[in-house]
């Protein structure tokens, strides 16, 4: 079974110095990183499949980009069945090349993040 593989760091997409939270706040942001790759990427990978993010060649880790890009993804789902099955794609994930302490608050940050409903709440 091929094993999914998403480069955080891959040439020319400039994430090697994670940005801030939002678009608006500047270039290579979680925001951006959520809706133009980590999405996508997780919307083509089934519930059953082998998955990889790898952070090879990152030198920066962001608190901010990484809760916007892995909790994001999770609180911007269509719907809560959506948000729970990107939830469990994530925590089946294997992390590689980070720092374990990162690891941890990563994984911190998908177990905490919520739905976010069409009311806002």
């Amino acid at each position: 079974m091929e094993i999914k593989k998403l480069t955080i760091c891959e040439k020319n997409k400039g994430y090697e110095y994670q940005g801030p939270r939002f678009k608006k706040l500047g270039p290579y942001s979680g925001e951006e990183f959520r809706e133009e790759h980590l999405a996508p990427w997780l919307a083509k990978l089934g519930e059953q499949e082998e998955s990889v993010i790898d952070f090879n060649g990152t030198k920066v880790y962001s608190p901010s980009f990484l809760e916007e890009s892995f909790g994001g993804v999770i609180r911007e789902s269509e719907t809560v069945e959506k948000a729970e099955i990107n939830r469990k794609k994530l925590q089946f994930a294997k992390f590689e090349n980070m720092d374990p302490v990162w690891n941890e608050k990563l994984a911190g940050y998908i177990k905490n993040a919520r739905y976010k409903t069409k009311n806002g709440s």
